[in-house]
C-alpha cells in the first residue's frame, strides 16, 4: 500500500527533494519499497510502494494529474472502491493517473463535497502553483494515518512520524500529555496527539491548506451528514444489510491473489469469513494467541467449515524473552504509537507476508453493525468506555471529563459515540494495520461508506433491541455462526440471556472447585477465555527486568513527568499483582523505549545516503 510524503520549502535554502529523500529512507521500512519523487517549485513530494518488476516505475504508474495548464497537480496514495464522479469496476483504477485525473478535474469544477461519498482508505496532495498552496485531504476513517508539522524553515507531511521528524526544524522534543491521556484513556491518546510535540496526527475527513507559513483546516464531511434510515420490518433490514456487507466484501477482493484474514473468535473477523472465503479459489486465516484459547478452538471451527487454510501463530514463541524484544523492535516502525499489548498485531507480519496479499480486516464491525457504544449518549458514557483508567498517574475524574467533552463538542452536534471515531480507533485499529500496508494491501469492508451509513442510520433500538447485527449473521451464515460459539460468551449469538448467565455462573463455579478436583484426582483444562498471557509471560524475570529498567532507566521522562517513586510504585504494584492495568504499563514502556532510540533511529536513517 502506498505511502506520500513531501516537504514545502518556507523560508529556507535547502533542497526539498533531498529533504523528501531523507524523508523516504525513514518512512521505508519494507527493502521491496521502491521510491517516486516529483518536485513543483518550493514543494517536493514522494510516494512508497511496494515495487512490482511487471509493472511501469513508480513515478511513471504514480505520477501526478494535472490540470488549467498545470496550474493544479495532484497526488494520491491508497485505494478507492467507489466514487461519485467515475466507475470504479476495479480496485487497480483508482490507483490510476486516468482515476487521479478524473478526481482532480471533479475537485476543480465542483470542490471537495464528493470526497465524502468516495469510498476508500486514501490520502490526496494538491498542488495549485499559481497560489503556491498545499492541500492535503485524507478519507472519513483516516485509514491512512497521516502527519504533519512545521517550521520556520517549511511545512512536513509524511505517512510516519519519523518522517516528518527528518524535516529541517521540525522538533522532536517529547510530548508529556501523550503519556498522560496514554495511561488515563487505555492506552491512547486524544485527538491529534502524538509522542511528539511538533508533529500532529491529521484527523478524518480534514482539508488542511498551507499557503507560505499560514495552516488552516477543514471538515468537508461530517458525521451528522449521514441520513437516517426509516424503519423497516426487520427481515428486510437484515435483507439489506446483508447486500451491502457483500458488495463491500466484493469490492475490497478485488485483484487478490491470496486473500486472507486474522481470525479471532469472535463475530467481525468470522462475518468477513462467512462472506468471502465461498466465493474465492483460496483463503487463509491467521489465528493468533496462545494455545488452546477459545479464540484458537473457534477460529478453527470457522476455517474447517469455510475450507479455508488455517494457521495458528503462538504468541510469545521462542526464547522467553523473545516475544519482547521482537515487539521492543517495533516502536520505532510504528513511531511509539502502539502500546506493547497491541504490539502484537504487527507481530504477526512474518506469517503473513509469505501467505497473504490482500488482508481484510474485521475489526470494529460490531460498532459499526451491532450494539457496541450504542449506549454512549454523552461525555460521561463515552468516557468510561475509552475506557477510562485514573489510577495513580491518570488524569483526576474531572479533568478526564473536561477532555471527553471536549470530543463530543467537537462533533458539531453528531452523536456522542461518533467519538469512538475521532479519538480511539484511528488508534485502536487504524495504526497497526497501517504498519502491515508496506508489505500488503489492508482493507476493511465493515468501514464501506454505504454500508456504514445505512447501519449508523438506523434508530439505535434497532441495532439493540432489535439485535439487528446477531440476526443477520445467524440468518445469512448459520454455519459459522448457529453452533460455534462467540468468544465474549463462550455460546453461539442469540444463545438466551439466561443461558449464557447460566453458563457463566457454571464456569466460575467449576474454577473455584479446581483445587479441590485436582486433589481428588478429576481435575479437567479450564476455560481459556483470553488468548493473550500477559499476567504470566510479562512477569518471567528477564522480561520483567527489561520493561522495568525501560520505564524507570535514570532519564526516565515518565518519571520526570510523574514523579519517579510513584511510577515505580505504579509499576511495581502490576508486577505483583496488586494493581494498574496492562495497558498502563504497556504505554509507559513503550513512550520510553521510543524517546529512549529515537534519535538514534532518526540519525540511521540520515546516514544512509541516497535511497536505494
Amino acid at each position: 500500500m502506498s505511502t506520500l510524503f513531501g516537504w514545502l520549502r518556507g523560508d529556507s535554502a535547502d533542497d526539498p527533494r533531498g529533504v523528501a529523500l531523507s524523508m523516504a529512507r525513514a518512512l521505508r521500512a519494507n527493502p521491496g519499497q521502491a521510491c517516486g519523487m516529483w518536485t513543483a517549485g518550493p514543494l517536493a513530494i514522494g510516494l512508497l510502494e511496494q515495487a512490482d518488476p511487471v509493472a511501469d516505475p513508480i513515478e511513471r504508474a504514480y505520477e501526478p494529474a494535472t490540470a488549467a495548464a498545470g496550474r493544479y497537480q495532484l497526488w494520491m496514495a491508497g485505494e478507492v472502491f467507489a466514487a461519485p464522479f467515475v466507475e470504479i469496476r476495479d480496485v487497480a483504477f483508482s490507483r490510476t493517473r486516468e482515476f487521479r485525473q478524473a478526481l482532480l478535474d471533479h475537485v476543480v469544477d465542483h470542490g471537495l463535497t464528493a470526497l465524502g461519498r468516495m469510498d476508500g482508505e486514501f490520502v490526496i496532495a494538491l498542488w495549485d502553483g499559481a497560489n503556491r498552496q498545499l492541500r492535503i485531504i485524507n478519507d472519513r476513517f483516516g485509514g491512512l494515518p497521516f502527519y504533519q508539522g512545521s517550521s520556520p524553515a517549511g511545512f512536513g507531511f509524511a505517512g510516519g512520524v519519523r518522517g516528518v521528524l527528518m524535516a529541517p526544524g521540525i522538533s522532536a522534543d517529547p510530548d508529556s500529555e501523550a503519556i498522560r491521556e496514554a495511561v488515563t484513556f487505555g492506552g491512547y491518546r486524544l485527538g491529534d496527539r502524538t509522542n511528539v510535540a511538533g508533529v500532529k496526527m491529521l484527523p478524518g475527513a480534514t482539508a488542511m491548506s498551507v499557503v507560505g507559513n499560514r495552516i488552516a483546516t477543514e471538515k468537508y464531511w461530517h458525521w451528522t451528514d449521514i441520513p437516517p434510515v426509516a424503519r423497516r420490518p426487520l427481515p428486510e433490514l437484515v435483507e439489506e444489510i446483508d447486500r451491502l456487507f457483500t458488495r463491500a466484501v466484493d469490492r475490497r477482493l478485488s485483484g487478490a491473489a491470496r486473500p486472507g484474514q486474522t481470525l479471532s473468535g469472535g463475530l467481525d473477523s468470522r462475518a468477513i469469513l462467512a462472506s468471502a472465503a465461498p466465493r474465492t479459489a483460496r483463503w487463509t486465516a491467521i489465528t493468533f494467541g496462545v494455545p488452546g484459547c477459545d479464540d484458537a478452538r473457534y477460529g478453527y471451527e470457522a476455517a474447517r467449515v469455510a475450507n479455508a487454510t488455517w494457521v495458528f501463530y503462538p504468541l510469545y514463541s521462542g526464547g522467553r524473552s523473545d516475544w519482547l524484544l521482537r515487539r521492543s523492535s517495533l516502536v520505532q516502525p510504528t513511531d511509539g504509537l502502539i502500546d506493547l499489548v497491541d504490539l502484537m498485531h504487527v507481530d504477526t507480519l512474518t506469517v503473513q507476508v509469505p501467505l497473504i496479499d490482500v488482508h481484510l480486516s474485521g475489526y470494529i464491525g460490531d460498532l459499526v453493525s451491532g450494539p457496541t457504544f450504542a449506549n454512549v449518549v454523552d461525555a460521561e458514557s463515552l468516557l468510561f468506555q475509552m475506557p477510562y483508567y485514573g489510577g495513580e498517574l491518570g488524569f483526576p475524574l474531572d479533568v478526564a471529563r473536561a477532555r471527553m467533552a471536549d470530543t463530543v463538542k467537537g462533533l458539531d452536534g453528531a452523536a456522542a459515540r461518533f467519538g469512538f471515531f475521532t479519538d480511539k480507533g484511528p488508534q485502536s485499529t487504524n495504526r497497526w494495520s497501517a504498519a502491515w500496508r508496506p508489505w500488503l494491501r489492508v482493507r476493511k469492508p465493515f468501514v464501506d461508506y454505504a454500508f456504514f451509513d445505512f447501519c449508523q442510520g438506523l434508530d439505535v433500538d434497532v441495532r439493540v433491541g432489535g439485535a439487528l447485527h446477531e440476526r443477520w449473521l445467524l440468518q445469512k451464515y448459520p454455519a459459522f455462526f448457529a453452533t460455534i460459539p462467540n468468544q465474549k460468551t463462550g455460546m453461539p449469538v442469540m444463545t438466551p440471556r439466561w443461558r449464557v448467565e447460566v453458563e457463566r455462573a457454571g464456569r466460575v463455579a467449576r474454577r473455584r472447585a479446581a483445587p479441590l478436583l485436582e486433589r481428588l484426582g478429576s481435575s479437567r483444562a479450564p476455560r481459556m477465555r483470553s488468548f493473550t498471557n500477559d499476567g504470566v509471560e510479562w512477569r518471567r524475570p528477564e522480561a520483567r527486568a527489561l520493561i522495568e529498567g525501560t520505564i524507570l532507566r535514570p532519564d526516565s521522562l515518565s518519571c520526570g513527568i510523574f514523579g519517579r517513586e510513584r511510577v515505580r510504585q505504579v509499576v511495581a504494584a502490576w508486577f505483583d499483582r496488586l494493581a494498574a492495568p496492562t495497558q498502563v504499563v504497556g504505554a509507559l514502556y513503550v513512550f520510553e523505549s521510543y524517546h529512549q532510540h529515537l534519535q538514534a533511529h532518526l540519525a540511521q536513517a540520515r546516514a544512509h545516503g541516497a535511497f536505494a
